[in-house]
């Protein structure tokens, strides 16, 4: 600020020297700001155009109120409801019911007052109560004996396998918890609530944590079986997402084919992570994934973008600026969707004409220069044209799908266990969880049933056996 002492001593030119060098700085400043105040400006109506629907954003960072989620399927002609030709079910009575009540009339007429014959009863309808017993638990007492011969040996009989402890719970009440906490995410406050309202079993919150520990051991060879499958696949998805673990910043990746998930959580997002659990990438493998570098980065046969996620993109440019370039390149990627939908195995050997098409009109979008200044664009197909061998890789190969949504499954469980639980209390909750989490959703790939796998495998560590993965 320039203070009156100092221009009392100057003449009129020095003032207006001053004046004018003070001019050109105020407006120099005000051009600096009215520059910070556009940039800021676009970036806000970016971020504004952007919501769950039509990028990776998740719908707690919306802006306002959430819209109604947007679904990128196109509306068919059919009606709601099962299809014609479609097999439904229905609740059939048993042919031998547990339980078989009678329920007779009076035994004198209400008419004449005659007493009936029993001989005369007949059967006019049935109908059938499915329903559960009272649960209680069981106790199941191993007693020992011993024999002392003549000769003086003493031999005695031995405890199963297993049984260690004075008092302990047995595999199918530890399997039960271990599918209760993982496969239907109930939380470690509510378990034992369930449990003891259920099965008239009090079980404390260590003592759970135990039995999920003990589950995830059993699974250890299934969780590493499980592994060496995904790295000698075909085809793989890949995915990430982060997770509270003791109320840091963690991140849960999947590796996922069409019979296995192989989930891991780590703290880092970085390259670090994949480096670890797959050192030598997939070299046979074709990697479906989303554009983040560290996922492009993974060594592969080859790569496949996923296009929900470069159609969400495009849906973000549309409703911004409803730029032609992203409605055409929309287009053009629901037409290679449909496509892939017709084409026949005989196909992917002498592909039609129609894959060289699509292929040409890509190249020419990639090349046509934007005509409109839409934040961010620029940047999206820059990327697309670094990776456009990688967009319309599912047109060459049958097995390969057009999108990583296998590999969102298997985050999504992670996220409804934390929406439920609010989070992991610890590094080694997180592991167990991914354990167990992992050869769950293979089993459930393999449609076996999950409460008997995980008995199998408890009862087969306890014995020390090697049990195969299903």
């Amino acid at each position: 600020m320039i203070k009156r002492e100092t221009l009392e001593p100057l003449d009129k030119g020095q003032i207006i020297d001053l004046f004018v060098e003070f001019s050109n700085k105020v407006e120099k400043q005000l051009n600096e700001l009215k520059e910070d105040i556009r940039v800021l400006k676009e970036e806000n109506q970016r971020l504004k155009s952007q919501n769950s629907r039509n990028s990776s954003r998740p719908p707690s960072h919306d802006f306002g109120r959430t819209p109604r989620q947007k679904s990128l399927r196109k509306p068919s002609n059919k009606k709601s409801g099962g299809q014609k030709g479609h097999k439904g079910t229905t609740l059939f009575q048993s042919p031998k019911p547990d339980q078989v009540i009678k329920h007779t009339p009076a035994p004198y007429c209400p008419g004449c007052g005659k007493a009936h014959s029993a001989d005369a009863l007949k059967l006019q309808s049935k109908r059938q109560v499915v329903d559960i017993p009272p649960i209680q638990a069981t106790v199941t007492e191993h007693q020992v004996y011993q024999l002392q011969c003549n000769c003086g040996c003493v031999s005695k009989g031995e405890f199963p396998a297993g049984v260690t402890a004075p008092v302990q719970y047995g595999n199918r009440l530890v399997s039960f918890v271990s599918y209760l906490s993982t496969r239907q995410y109930i939380p470690f406050g509510r378990l034992p609530e369930l449990l003891e309202c259920i099965c008239n079993v009090s079980l404390s919150e260590g003592t759970i944590y135990n039995m999920l520990d003990r589950v995830a051991n059993s699974l250890l060879p299934v969780y590493e079986g499980i592994k060496q499958d995904v790295a000698k696949a075909k085809v793989v998805g890949s995915d990430e997402s982060g997770v509270k673990v003791n109320n840091s910043n963690y991140w849960t990746w999947t590796w996922q084919t069409d019979s296995e998930t192989y989930i891991t959580i780590k703290p880092s997002r970085g390259y670090v992570t994949i480096e670890n659990e797959f050192p030598d990438g997939f070299p046979t493998a074709i990697l479906v994934s989303d554009s983040l570098s560290t996922q492009l980065k993974t060594p592969a046969l080859l790569h496949q973008l996923c296009l929900a996620h470069l159609m969400r993109e495009l849906n973000a440019f549309i409703e911004a600026s409803k730029n032609e370039w992203a409605m055409l390149l929309k287009a053009l990627f629901e037409k290679a969707i449909e496509l892939k939908k017709e084409l026949t195995s005989e196909q992917y050997n002498n592909p039609p004409e129609e894959v060289e098409l699509i292929n040409k009109a890509f190249g020419t979008l990639l090349d046509l220069p934007l005509q409109e200044n839409v934040p961010k664009l620029p940047a999206f197909q820059k990327r697309l044209i670094k990776w456009r061998d990688a967009v319309f890789t599912f047109l060459q190969y049958q097995d390969v799908p057009f999108d990583n949504n296998g590999s969102e499954r298997a985050i999504r469980n992670i996220k409804v266990k934390q929406k439920v639980s609010g989070g992991f209390r610890s590094e080694r909750g997180a592991e167990t969880f991914a354990i167990t989490r992992s050869a769950i959703d293979t089993w459930i790939k393999r449609t076996v049933n999950i409460f008997d796998m995980l008995n199998l495998h408890l009862n087969a560590a306890n014995n020390n056996e090697a049990v195969c993965l299903i």
